[in-house]
């Protein structure tokens, strides 16, 4: 691969700093809040692979690609390749994340009450990283009119609620966390804690 075909084709996702410290000494990355940003290509999408290459500290050296370069490239590539999907949480997405399970403590959230939405790729893979495309947040804010919670679903999604009274950021980390444990591959866990975007400083914060 070429450095022009690395500069058209580098995209980045987001992955649990935590949880991928091996990983992350090996592989070019910034580090936001609990979360990491890593640098791929993908080949053969076209034929439905979804086989991820990540970029490695070896390959940076070897082409003189610096990080700065790579996370320019990447932002400018992946939103264009990866589109943003903002829309609505089916009744069948909605049951499965929050249905009541007998072994909760927590009072169940009265979905019913609460206008959640799915962020996310139109690919649906790695699509947790439209959390860091410019102005998603702020324009989600903007369509809400409110501030939000973002409950990191997995790698691939996270689910977007208005704030309001009827929760609070505790329930939703309990329920992030059993969702997490239970349901969740491994490898796929984002984080068990809940971001909160306010709408005046046009922020995320945990």
């Amino acid at each position: 691969m070429r450095k022009k075909e690395i500069k058209n084709t580098i995209l980045f996702h987001i992955v649990n700093a935590e949880k991928n410290q091996e990983l992350l000494e090996h592989v070019p990355h910034e580090v936001y809040l609990d979360l990491a940003f890593v640098f791929f290509y993908m080949a053969d999408w076209e034929r439905g692979r979804k086989k991820v290459f990540l970029f490695n500290n070896k390959q940076m050296r070897e082409y003189g690609i610096t990080k700065e370069e790579l996370k320019q490239w990447s932002m400018e590539n992946t939103p264009r390749l990866l589109p943003v999907s903002f829309h609505p949480m089916d009744d069948l997405l909605r049951g499965f994340q929050f249905e009541e399970h007998p072994s909760r403590r927590t009072k169940p959230l009265p979905v019913e009450q609460v206008p959640m939405h799915v962020l996310t790729n139109v690919k649906m893979f790695l699509g947790a990283a439209c959390l860091f495309y410019p102005k998603v947040l702020s324009s989600i804010g903007n369509t809400l009119q409110s501030d939000f919670y973002i409950l990191p679903s997995s790698i691939h999604e996270c689910i977007i609620l208005p704030s309001s009274d009827a929760y609070t950021k505790n329930e939703l980390e309990e329920i992030v966390h059993e969702v997490n444990t239970s349901q969740v591959p491994e490898q796929e866990i984002l984080s068990d804690h809940v971001y909160f975007y306010q709408n005046k400083t046009k922020k995320m914060s945990k």
